[in-house]
């Protein structure tokens, strides 16, 4: 079992955050045509991730309205959509609040397989539907199974972080660490996080 350090080494709060409205999203046919870790936010996007920005400031800050009182961490998905997203998260962030960014690859969107022709795709999530979201792996692509596993390799990377304070926090502040992430790869950190059974998962 990993031990952690010590309790003022622990971030105040973890929150998740899915990218604002993309193509994709918008018209499916996208991915098609477009690789998915390239597909971009759309302009309702774009002011979505900046709104998202504003109401996590007012989480992040409720207690104290002085920066010098709590500091953030981001994580983010290498994909187009997701670090755009961050861009205008981290807008409503004075800078001296943010102690470190992070790429990070393990928590990237599930695997679909490269090009998704819509027809195509349709077929493969009714497959999905009968079998079962969690084990039914995509053509060429990942099971939810498996991105369960790279989420779950990266919270013991994040833990280890935190017990060696790599993130550089000083414990007289709060630390508020924010994964922007994407659905499936969120809803998995939270199956790893609260031990959900597969059950409860589908």
């Amino acid at each position: 079992m990993f031990e952690h350090g010590g309790v003022d080494r622990l971030p105040k709060r973890i929150i998740l955050v899915r990218p604002g409205e993309s193509e994709g999203n918008r018209d499916g046919s996208t991915y098609s045509t477009v690789p998915d870790h390239q597909i971009a936010l759309t302009q309702q996007g774009i002011s979505q991730a900046r709104h998202a920005g504003t109401q996590i400031r007012q989480v992040v800050s409720a207690s104290d309205s002085l920066p010098e009182t709590w500091k953030v961490y981001f994580y983010v998905s290498p994909y187009t959509r997701t670090r755009s997203s961050l861009r205008e998260i981290a807008r409503s962030f004075p800078r001296k609040c943010v102690i470190g960014v992070r790429e990070e690859c393990r928590i990237r969107e599930q695997d679909f397989g490269n090009f998704q022709i819509t027809e195509d795709m349709k077929v493969i999530k009714d497959v999905r539907q009968r079998f079962g979201r969690f084990f039914y792996r995509f053509p060429e692509g990942e099971s939810a199974a498996d991105v369960y596993d790279r989420v779950s390799s990266f919270l013991e990377s994040l833990w280890r972080d935190i017990d060696m304070n790599r993130l550089n926090h000083d414990p007289s502040t709060d630390l508020n660490l924010i994964i922007v992430s994407h659905g499936l790869a969120s809803r998995v950190f939270l199956m790893k996080w609260f031990k959900w059974t597969v059950e409860q998962f589908e």
